[in-house]
């Protein structure tokens, strides 16, 4: 089942876009947060978007600040080199 790049619905009202699935949550972009919901919260999935049902919004948001803890680390300037970026000459 395929959650990321989706609508996000909650009680009938768009409320933001899954961007990633990390062990048993969604993370959702609502505005310029990311929170973390429980895969358990999700009502349904359709072609273009995911509807949830009720689920704590504090939680959801703590677990977000640690999602992107875990999942943004900096990058160093070899890496970007070894990405292809950096100096061109």
């Amino acid at each position: 089942m395929d959650l990321i790049c989706k609508y996000v619905f909650k009680d009938s009202v768009s409320f933001g876009e899954s961007i990633d699935v990390h062990r048993d949550r969604l993370i959702v972009k609502v505005g310029a947060e990311f929170l973390a919901i429980p895969k358990a919260c999700i009502k349904s999935v359709e072609a273009d978007k995911i509807v949830l049902s009720e689920f704590d919004e504090e939680e959801a948001k703590e677990a977000g600040r640690r999602w992107i803890e875990e999942k943004s680390k900096p990058v160093t300037l070899e890496e970007l080199r070894s990405y292809g970026f950096g100096d061109e000459e």
